[in-house]
Parts: structure tokens; sequence; C-alpha cells
């Protein structure tokens, strides 16, 4: 294919994704191999939506990823008319959990919901609603921007995410709150006995 199919291509990738898209999964999806070529397509895609002032905008997050999202000042107007997304009980749950403590470590909600958690962090990262970056040897989790226009937050901003769910994590799920808090109450145990310990072998 020429320029204008391949950057025709990239655009419906970027439209129908509903997420953002790394160029490595561009490339792989698409079948075009050249990151820097996918990259300048991406690009071209983006100045071609500034230049005729569009509400729609193609942008950069999370370092190295491409999404295509309703400008800030236009999403407000219109976020009545977005479907929400269909979760179940368990899936709004790990959501819940994950905008309240972000950025949290894959590991931790794991611990703290159960191994079904893994699947609800598959289909959330699939419908662009968090993100999940190679973190050590987990994922560091967090909330996207199109989380933040579907449920009516001005923009992805953590600190105001996770004040608002501080208030729905605390009122609905009183057995994760628990879980938290007995971790919080054993790592403070476990700190005192470490200090305690090297108090011994000082004075000894």
């Amino acid at each position: 294919m020429g320029l204008l199919e391949d950057k025709a291509l990239v655009e419906a990738a970027l439209f129908v994704s509903g997420r953002p898209l790394s160029l490595k999964e561009l490339s792989k999806a698409l079948g075009i191999k050249s990151l820097d070529y996918l990259e300048k397509l991406i690009e071209l895609i983006a100045a071609e939506y500034a230049e005729r002032k569009s509400a729609i905008e193609v942008v950069r997050v999370l370092g190295d990823k491409f999404v295509m999202q309703v400008k800030q000042e236009y999403s407000q107007k219109v976020i009545h008319l977005m479907p929400r997304p269909d979760l179940r009980t368990g899936e709004l749950k790990t959501l819940a959990l994950i905008a309240y403590l972000q950025p949290i470590e894959q590991s931790k909600i794991i611990k703290l919901r159960g191994s079904q958690a893994y699947e609800h962090i598959k289909k959330l990262v699939e419908m662009g609603l968090i993100y999940a970056e190679p973190y050590e040897r987990t994922k560091l989790l967090g909330t996207t921007q199109k989380f933040a226009e579907l449920y009516g937050f001005p923009e992805n901003d953590p600190m105001i995410i996770k004040e608002a769910f501080k208030k729905v994590v605390h009122a609905e799920y009183t057995d994760i709150i628990a879980k938290l808090e007995g971790e919080s109450s054993a790592e403070t145990e476990t700190e005192a006995e470490a200090e305690k310990n090297e108090g011994v072998e000082e004075s000894s």
C-alpha cells in the first residue's frame, strides 16, 4: 500500500481501538514493520486534525502510546451521549480499587481481589479504561483519559479521581478496606519490629 492507504489504515486503527496503542501494537496489528514510518504517519494524522480545528485529536500518552480522543473542551459537552461500559460487579470493584489506589502494582490488586482480577484487568485494559505498564516484575496500573471522560472527570488527574473513588470504595467495598487496613497494620508492625531489632543490634 502507499502512503495515503497506510495513513488511512493507522487512522482507522486508532479510531476503532478506543484506547492508547503503542507503535509495536500497531506494527503487529497492521503489518507495517517500520516503527519510525508508523510514527511519521501518526504525526501526519495528528497534524491534519489540528489543522482543520477538529474536536478530535491524536496525542501521545504514557510515553510511547498514541490515542485518538475528543478534546477536553468538547468531551464535557457530549459526555452524556457516551455509552457506559458494560461491566460486571467484580470488574467494577477492581476498577474502583485501581482508581482509588493508582498508580498501583498489579500484584497488589491480585492480592486484594484474588486471581479473578487478572481477567478483570485484561478486560479493563482492552476497553481503554486503565493502562498497564511494565514495572519491575509486575505491571503498574492506573486510569486513562477515556476513563476520565466516561465517568465525568474534567481530566485524567489521579489526585481528583482518587479522592472521588475514596468515597465509593469506603462506602461500597468494606471487605477491601478491611484487607487494606490489615495490610497497613501488618506493614507497621513489621517496620516496628525491624527498628526494634536494629536497636538491639546497636546496643550489643
